[in-house]
């Protein structure tokens, strides 16, 4: 049996597979992280430590985990990087 390539992926499975995404583009910072996961929690918990790591951000305000939280889009993520749950940067 042939494993099934990204590529022959339909947008509803990989929606199923993958149903979150952020990007801090989509926070007006000049960063290309993307970041897809299955709920917003686990999103929640890449961008904390995606903040720490490379933003050097010691922890996150209210204002700006709710700002985080807003910019959660449901969908489908297009890159096969974050299908193998890696940072898709």
């Amino acid at each position: 049996m042939t494993p099934i390539s990204w590529d022959m992926r339909t947008a509803a499975q990989r929606r199923d597979i993958m149903d979150k995404k952020f990007s801090c583009r989509d926070l007006g910072l000049d960063c290309d992280y993307t970041v897809c996961a299955r709920t917003e929690t686990e999103v929640l918990e890449k961008v904390v430590d995606h903040a720490q790591t490379f933003h050097q951000m010691k922890g996150f305000s209210q204002s700006l985990y709710n700002k985080v939280k807003a910019a959660i889009q449901d969908g489908d993520c297009d890159s096969e990087a974050c299908f193998r749950d890696t940072c898709c940067c």
